[in-house]
């Protein structure tokens, strides 16, 4: 008789507390409609943070409390969404410090997108996942004129909701918290989409965004002089991968003069879908670094520099002897198929070069375009087939030493984007890009990007946030150390 009535009496209090995270949450959604909208975002984060941080239970020792990204449903909200979660993050930080965790752990890609209301078994997966006590999820939504968010505070150890803040927002407010420069961001064809915070122990060479683990979503990748890192994408920030390691690649033999030069490619040329990791090391190396059951790293060319590739070449060069360009008439070509080299040729081109970029256009699988940047800051593209190179056009002698090739804008053809050369010497630690778009058979100048904080180390174009929109990548080097940015078209 007392084990039915203790198990109906358990019975009765997960009722109960079914219908209090119900009437919960309900109950704020009807009380946020006379809430004065906020316009001070940091002042209405810091509210909400040592609202949340109240309801804790005092002295208990459990403290430990994990925030999951903002959600929204909303196109126009999800940059809000990124940024708030930031703040949220940094006063959580700074006012728990250690009983903050970490995020990085979890895996983002199995968190429901539908809402941030959690079943009792969601939230205790998560919490068990991060080691945290406590979990935070919240939601941006429109409503009327204003942007509302709801903060849920969720118990780990019952599964149940403990508490719901809210503040409503004045779009104006949100929208000055947009990673953006300017509120006119709209009008301009592309803007600044997200940026990381500056890593002060590691000086980015190169930057490539590709699938090392193959499980179908893109991590970044960042290479400095020995190391390369992969870094996942959390819906708001990079975090180190926590499954794969750094990996340690190159020689001590490599030339002073060429240890500030490194390129990074990625493909998946063995067929196992993973995507294998392509290091160049001038003079004239290039190295293969693959995550499966064991990281490996081979030499995968032992007289040249891998420089870039298109759908099914592969294009090769030598630096010259400074170390830090490259030779045109060294330039060679692998036509790569069926998981072998198919045919070598020497594809020679008439300038030296700092950079070089390739694409496929047309059928015809052993036919291509190169875009490179010579000596002299001119932007020339090369039709290059199996037997011959011709130079198809060229720009004054405006670029600096960086090039990406890639649809960017989505529109179905590439898109150029190279950096600016001859800045004024006061600005010796900016750097700038310019996007070009095919106009009319010819490729004119889209948009010129504001002065950045430190020189561009590599660009590329790629969809780094599975978001299945394609973003440019560029990786930064100051005096603070390594930044990585992300540009896209506004829609």
């Amino acid at each position: 008789m007392t084990q039915n009535t203790t198990k109906t009496q358990d019975s009765f209090n997960i009722k109960i507390c079914r219908s209090l995270t119900i009437f919960i949450f309900f109950g704020y959604c009807i009380t946020i409609a006379f809430a004065a909208p906020e316009r001070d975002l940091n002042l209405a984060i810091a509210g909400i943070a040592g609202e949340i941080i109240e309801k804790l239970p005092k002295d208990s020792g459990e403290t430990g409390i994990a925030l999951i990204p903002l959600n929204t449903t909303e196109p126009d909200l999800k940059t809000v969404s990124r940024v708030l979660t930031s703040l949220l993050a940094s006063q959580l930080t700074e006012a728990i410090g250690e009983a903050f965790i970490s995020s990085e752990r979890l895996d983002w890609r199995q968190y429901p997108t539908d809402g941030s209301l959690l079943t009792p078994e969601q939230v205790k997966q998560y919490g068990k996942s991060l080691g945290s006590r406590w979990l935070i999820t919240g939601r941006l939504s429109k409503l009327d004129l204003v942007v509302n968010l709801n903060l849920f505070l969720w118990d780990v150890k019952t599964g149940y909701l403990r508490y719901v803040a809210n503040r409503q927002l004045s779009p104006v407010a949100a929208l000055v918290g947009l990673y953006a420069t300017t509120p006119t961001v709209h009008l301009q064809p592309y803007f600044l989409k997200w940026q990381s915070l500056p890593e002060a122990d590691y000086f980015a060479l190169a930057i490539e965004v590709s699938d090392p683990d193959g499980d179908g979503f893109n991590e970044v990748l960042v290479a400095d002089e020995k190391y390369v890192k992969v870094l996942k994408w959390s819906r708001v920030d990079l975090w180190e991968h926590p499954d794969l390691s750094d990996a340690q690649y190159g020689t001590d033999e490599t030339p002073v003069l060429a240890r500030s030069r490194r390129v990074m490619l990625a493909a998946d040329r063995n067929g196992d879908d993973r995507d294998e990791i392509y290091i160049g090391i001038p003079p004239n190396l290039t190295q293969r670094v693959e995550w499966g059951e064991d990281r490996e790293i081979t030499t995968f060319a032992e007289d040249s520099v891998l420089l870039a590739q298109g759908e099914e070449r592969l294009i090769f060069g030598e630096t010259d002897a400074n170390q830090l360009t490259y030779r045109g008439q060294s330039t060679n070509c692998w036509v790569w198929r069926m998981g072998k080299i198919h045919l070598k040729h020497p594809c020679p081109l008439p300038v030296n070069y700092h950079s070089i970029a390739t694409h496929v256009v047309a059928i015809d699988r052993s036919t291509s375009e190169v875009a490179v940047v010579d000596l002299e800051g001119h932007l020339q593209i090369y039709h290059i087939d199996n037997n011959t190179t011709q130079l198809s056009w060229q720009t004054p002698p405006i670029f600096g030493e960086g090039i990406a090739v890639g649809d960017l804008n989505a529109n179905g053809t590439p898109e150029i984007v190279g950096t600016v050369k001859n800045l004024p010497s006061t600005l010796e630690f900016s750097d700038q890009f310019i996007i070009l778009e095919q106009k009319g058979g010819l490729y004119v100048e889209a948009w010129r990007s504001p002065l950045l904080d430190g020189q561009i180390t590599d660009m590329k174009i790629a969809d780094a946030d599975n978001d299945n929109l394609p973003e440019l990548i560029v990786c930064l080097r100051n005096q603070k150390g390594s930044q990585i940015q992300f540009y896209t078209v506004t829609k």
